[in-house]
């Protein structure tokens, strides 16, 4: 069986998988096993997932496992205080003694990131905690590309965690300029837009719209949360024969993509 193809996760230097997994869905810690069987190496939750079960659920899946995952959490915390308890505490469920990569979450207004990036911010924890050897890395996550990109243009970040699909080009001019002369990890998540964009016929079928975001110079990893397993699996195994599309492939899923958006079903 073909493996799944890598990248190096920008300036981090860290070898991962193309496909990650994104947190939130799975009901259990064998679900996690059984997309980490596919060979995933990439595992991306938030303290604020579940109520924090999420964390709990993959804490106890990657025992035997944790040396070979880029483990991945998030704090919606503004505060320094705020977000070193909830490292404290995703530590603690994730069963690790470090978090490969550390996110600011949800940094969608200006307010929330001149708190999170001020005196007495997240980023502050943030900074103190790598320089103890609890992080490793440091990452931004968000919905607004604007905000994000002010973000990103600090220096302060090695990844950013944000949507892009073959409906919203938006990312392309608005973020991933900055992300490339940063030399960052940019890691995609809504890739079918919450399934959104999945066809009822297959047709497109779902590995399209990974190969499709994957196919952009400035993407690293594409994220994919466990609602169905199968799916899951499906995925993987097509884009270990094939990551990356054609631009003739491109031109028609964008077309299907504005097509959607413009009849208001990706809302």
């Amino acid at each position: 069986m073909a493996e799944l193809p890598t990248t190096v996760l920008g300036r981090t230097g860290l070898t991962v998988t193309r496909l990650g997994i994104g947190g939130a869905y799975a009901k259990s810690a064998d679900d996690y096993r059984a997309a980490l069987d596919t060979g995933v190496t990439y595992l991306d939750t938030a303290r604020s997932y579940a109520d924090g079960e999420d964390e709990r659920r993959i804490g106890e899946a990657l025992v035997g496992c944790r040396d070979r995952i880029t483990l991945a959490t998030k704090t919606a915390q503004r505060d320094a205080a705020g977000a070193r308890a909830d490292l404290e505490t995703s530590l603690h469920l994730l069963r690790t003694d470090h978090i490969d990569i550390w996110q600011l979450h949800y940094l969608n207004t200006e307010a929330d990131r001149m708190q999170a990036l001020g005196p007495g911010g997240a980023l502050e924890a943030a900074l103190k905690a790598r320089d103890e050897g609890l992080v490793r890395f440091i990452g931004v996550t968000g919905h607004d590309w604007a905000q994000v990109a002010l973000a990103v243009q600090t220096g302060a970040f090695d990844t950013v965690l944000c949507w892009y699909n073959c409906a919203m080009p938006e990312p392309e001019t608005l973020l991933f300029p900055y992300t490339i002369a940063q030399r960052m990890g940019v890691v995609i998540m809504q890739t079918t837009r919450v399934d959104k964009l999945l066809s009822p016929d297959d047709n497109p079928p779902p590995e399209a719209f990974y190969r499709y975001v994957l196919s952009h110079p400035a993407v690293s990893v594409a994220l994919m949360g466990l609602r169905d397993l199968d799916r899951f699996r499906r995925v993987a195994a097509a884009l270990a024969e094939r990551a990356t599309m054609m631009p003739s492939e491109k031109e028609w899923l964008e077309a299907y993509g504005r097509e959607l958006r413009a009849a208001g079903k990706l809302d």
